[in-house]
């Protein structure tokens, strides 16, 4: 008896156990299980005389498009480049900390990896370096 047949066993033997809605449920979703699976929830419908139902699609798989990322600063510090990338998000510019992870569990390597990169659009880098290059100038009262 090979590995299959096994499987395909302790699928039936599970099956057999399973409620009508149940095996429906996993039939119309066939790309969900495997090979052996599949043979044994066949059997079992079978067995019990219900027909398999038409199978639902299969997810499809949406690949996002590539971005134009480029390096706007480097960053010794962890804090340094928190509050540069706050300060760009709140002015609706994405970006994203690269090396943010290494450094965070050993700052120590910091200097090795060139430290944490703030990484932005190309399409948005003119607009982001202007942002960090300015000086907060409102004043804040006290109450």
């Amino acid at each position: 008896m090979s590995v299959f047949d096994d499987e395909q066993m302790e699928f039936a033997d599970r099956y057999e156990r399973m409620a009508d809605g149940e095996l429906l449920a996993l039939a119309a979703q066939p790309w969900a299980i495997s090979d052996a699976a599949w043979e044994a929830l066949e059997g079992e419908l079978e067995r019990r005389r219900i027909k398999v139902p038409e199978p639902e699609s299969a997810p499809q798989i949406v690949v996002p498009d590539k971005r134009n990322l480029v390096l706007l600063r480097r960053f010794r510090d962890l804090p340094e480049a928190l509050l540069a990338k706050g300060k760009l998000d709140s002015a609706g510019v994405d970006c994203f900390l690269a090396d943010e992870n290494m450094v965070r569990m050993d700052w120590f390597i910091s200097n090795l990896l060139g430290g944490v990169k703030l990484m932005v659009d190309g399409d948005r880098f003119a607009e982001a370096s202007k942002l960090l290059k300015e000086v907060a100038t409102a004043e804040f009262e006290d109450e």
